[in-house]
């Protein structure tokens, strides 16, 4: 096999190589942008359910009834 024929054969594999390698870390840029969205919206509920729960702690001191809300009270 001629010289040239390597070349241009090692050529176009490596081109083959760098395309997936550019492939594979775009996947994985996307793989992580969706999972810390995905954590971050999991986080936001939590919060949420957080404000919620102190919010109703701290009517119940208001009305100076413990464990029930003001329109149980």
């Amino acid at each position: 096999m001629p010289i040239t024929d390597i070349v241009i054969i090692s050529i176009i594999t490596f081109a083959f190589i760098a395309f997936a390698a550019v492939l594979a870390w775009g996947d994985h840029q996307t793989r992580e942008i969706a999972r810390a969205s995905r954590e971050r919206a999991l986080s936001d509920v939590h919060v949420g359910a957080l404000k919620r729960t102190v919010g109703a702690d701290s009517s119940d001191r208001q009305t100076g009834v413990k464990g029930k809300s003001p329109a149980h009270a």
